[in-house]
């Protein structure tokens, strides 16, 4: 195996947020998307559909049940990812979203349960033609 001559990386002074002209670098992780939060109805968003992300904190909550789940990942029209959580409504609309496509989901309205609990919310989502 050939020695890596490392003189040509190394400087006496070097600035460590910058780098030669001629280096190219690929991006092997991307930052963690923003998380995207509907509170009130009327409320859009629109993005380039990613697929989704599992996240596994590797917790569980005060029943012994595991915090993992599932979030819709898309990238924004300024190139930056935005996660939604997943629900029955965004999980049953977006079944048949191809990934790459372009989406805008509204949030139109809260849905009571018959829990008592906090209501459903309610989205219509849209696919760009």
């Amino acid at each position: 195996m050939a020695k890596k001559d490392v003189t040509q990386v190394m400087d006496e002074t070097p600035d460590v947020s910058t780098v030669p002209d001629d280096w190219e670098f690929e991006t092997i992780a991307e930052a963690s998307a923003t998380v995207v939060i509907f509170d009130t109805i009327g409320d859009q968003f629109v993005g380039q559909y990613q697929g989704t992300e599992h996240i596994d904190p590797g917790t569980t909550d005060e029943d012994g049940r595991s915090t993992a789940f599932d979030r819709f990942v898309f990238k924004g029209r300024d190139g930056e990812l935005y996660a939604i959580p997943q629900s029955y409504k965004l999980n049953s609309a977006m079944e048949d979203v191809e990934e790459d496509k372009w989406v805008r989901i509204t949030y139109v309205k809260d849905i009571p349960t018959g829990r008592k609990l906090n209501p459903m919310k309610d989205f219509k989502v849209e696919v760009k033609r």
